[in-house]
């Protein structure tokens, strides 16, 4: 998957997402009925702020009701207060690739055989659970554990002796980890490890993984996938390209763009 360089039917893709997103009603009343045929067009459209779009009725922002196929555990956990996310098989498949893509940087050579431990607080299990899940298809073994679930946390490491440790969890010490741990997966981690293979994953709790960093200050994002943009205030703004199912357009995330290189092409 070239994550790099957008599609080159960006603009078609665009058309459509917004076509489909008209079909709900959130989108339809945001959107209005303005034609929407090039990239102009396209930028005429209204900001969404990430608050707004959390205040919707899960009702609401689905577009094919018809096409839902699953439920994703999304990074702020199942909360009451957001409307959860639905995918089908599409949408689905892009996601999976996409954090496989990104956690396959935190191995340092071939994945058969090495071993995964995902640590998470309680409320992000579910999105650990589809990190598992990635893993395993990947060919990794992994394990989940809830981290607020035990006192023995340390000890629980270094008794799986993973290769690679997904730390979600604001108890662990990545200062002290055993030797058997090589990779380091977190997410938005104020500072990189020198002596791991760390890979820092820049997540959008509607959208998934939008890009990562490895040895760099600043995450590289995948373009092929999302349509990126920037506010007039420096924040990151996300449309993606091939949801159809619940389509989200041009999602002001409040992601400071100074974190963020927005090249189109390879670092």
């Amino acid at each position: 998957m070239n994550k790099w360089g957008r599609p080159d039917n960006y603009v078609e893709l665009l058309v459509e997402t917004v076509a489909s997103a008209r079909n709900s009603r959130f989108w339809r009343k945001k959107l209005g009925d303005q034609p929407v045929r090039s990239i102009a067009d396209f930028e005429g459209l209204p900001f969404t702020s990430v608050e707004e779009y959390r205040a919707q009725t899960f009702d609401s922002v689905v577009a094919n009701k018809g096409g839902i196929e699953w439920i994703p555990g999304p990074w702020l956990g199942q909360s009451p207060s957001h409307a959860p996310m639905a995918e089908g098989p599409t949408e689905a498949k892009v996601r999976v690739d996409l954090m496989a893509d990104a956690l396959k940087l935190a191995f340092s050579d071939q994945t058969g055989g090495s071993s995964a431990l995902v640590v998470v607080e309680r409320e992000r299990r579910h999105f650990g659970a589809e990190i598992c899940a990635v893993f395993v298809r990947m060919g990794v073994r992994a394990h989940l554990i809830t981290a607020n679930a035990t006192n023995r946390l340390g000890e629980l490491v270094r008794a799986f002796s993973p290769d690679v440790l997904v730390a979600m969890s604001s108890t662990l010490d990545l200062h002290t980890l055993p030797g058997s741990v090589t990779g380091v997966v977190t997410v938005g981690h104020h500072a990189m490890l020198e002596d791991k293979r760390h890979v820092d994953l820049c997540v959008q709790n509607e959208l998934g993984v939008l890009g990562s960093r490895f040895g760099t200050k600043r995450y590289e994002l995948n373009h092929h996938e999302f349509h990126i943009e920037q506010t007039p205030e420096g924040t990151l703004t996300v449309t993606p390209y091939f949801s159809r199912v619940q389509p989200v357009i041009r999602l002001d995330t409040r992601i400071p763009v100074s974190v963020l290189n927005l090249s189109h092409g390879p670092p």
